[in-house]
């Protein structure tokens, strides 16, 4: 039955009803210790009750006690019909100051509910804000704009996803399409082993593009279970890697210990897109050189082309590649390295080095550094 009411009706029906049983407690309690103290009032000790006739107290005393004891039973009386009409007076005067008390509060929930209903896909941007008082209400407020902003950025990351992956692979799909339909038209054996390692080169660029794009989505949504990850050890081991089949030389400057909080598979991920970015656009002869400090600043640079101030900040966005730098890339490693620095709580930048190459620098928030 109750829980087909309102909240408001019943945390109005609790605090009258809680109200309503101490209220009755202590009217029990005053009422019987003042019947105990009227009914001593008024008794005359078996000494002093007058003479007596044949064992027998005289009629006079008899008619006093009477007397007294109707007046003691009446006050009783009256004191516990005035009790009880205060205790209903009250239990009402109650029961409507609960009920104002609790609409006062519950306008709070109604206007956080009410903006709420009103946040959709179209305007996740829009906020609660609640103003007042730091409390309870302030925090769930909070807490619920704290949602929506992840909810905002992992819609704008999905839509970032799909605009991308469907702008970037209208080409191979449009290739592929193009290979099979010129290419398949011939019987010639040469021609099909020709068509057929074209197909299997789109597809694996097809395939690059996806793992790109999902990694960046990854990144910007961020979402990871932070735990302590050893940086030096994941650059060692990307570096190795690197090193194993890169023309440039990439070489090791400086290599502190350091521990942050974070994913090691992204964190890997950002290392090893570093180094790939810093080996694929180089030039011939050049060097990569690693530097990885106890407080978590990380700096990958190379002796690449030259690259203009302009074009240092547009490197991070998806697919811009800047002036000079080709390749098989897909264009998303700098901006993958961003995403995942952002989602740890760092930053990643860029500067051009004088007479040409990059520098890249990441800084992730170290929890515990080692000198």
């Amino acid at each position: 039955m109750l829980t087909r009411l309102t909240l408001r009706w019943r945390l109005t029906l609790l605090h009258t009803g809680v109200f309503l049983v101490v209220g009755a407690l202590v009217v029990t309690m005053v009422y019987l210790q003042n019947r105990i103290v009227i009914t001593r009032v008024g008794e005359v000790p078996a000494t002093g009750v007058g003479p007596v006739q044949g064992g027998r107290t005289e009629p006079g005393a008899v008619d006093l006690l009477d007397a007294i004891s109707l007046q003691r039973d009446d006050a009783i009386g009256t004191i516990l019909l005035q009790w009880i009409s205060a205790l209903v007076i009250m239990t009402v005067l109650v029961g409507l100051l609960a009920w104002w008390v609790t609409g006062r509060v519950l306008n709070r929930v109604h206007a956080i509910t009410s903006q709420a209903r009103r946040i959709s896909t179209d305007n996740l941007h829009e906020r609660i804000a609640m103003a007042g008082p730091d409390d309870e209400l302030r925090e769930l407020a909070d807490t619920l704009d704290d949602l929506l902003t992840r909810l905002d950025g992992a819609f704008s990351a999905q839509s970032r996803f799909i605009a991308n992956a469907s702008h970037e692979l209208r080409t191979p799909l449009a290739v592929a399409r193009t290979t099979l339909q010129v290419g398949l038209a011939s019987t010639d054996p040469e021609r099909v082993q020709v068509v057929r390692e074209d197909l299997l080169r789109n597809n694996e660029r097809c395939i690059a593009l996806i793992n790109g794009l999902l990694t960046l989505a990854r990144g910007e949504q961020g979402g990871h279970r932070p735990a302590p990850v050893a940086l030096d050890e994941v650059v060692d081991e990307a570096v190795g890697e690197a090193v194993a089949g890169a023309a440039p030389k990439v070489l090791v400057d400086r290599l502190e210990p350091c521990v942050v909080a974070g994913d090691q598979v992204l964190l890997a991920q950002l290392v090893r897109n570093l180094l790939d970015n810093a080996v694929r656009y180089n030039v011939p002869g050049g060097e990569v050189l690693v530097r990885l400090t106890g407080n978590g600043h990380l700096t990958i640079t190379n002796t690449g082309p030259v690259v203009g101030p302009e074009d240092a900040e547009r490197l991070f966005e998806p697919f811009y590649r800047g002036a000079g730098r080709t390749g098989e890339g897909a264009g998303l490693g700098l901006s993958i390295v961003r995403a995942i620095a952002a989602s740890h709580g760092g930053r990643a930048t860029a500067r051009p080095l004088t007479g040409g190459g990059l520098a890249v620098e990441v800084h992730l928030p170290a929890r515990v550094a080692v000198s």
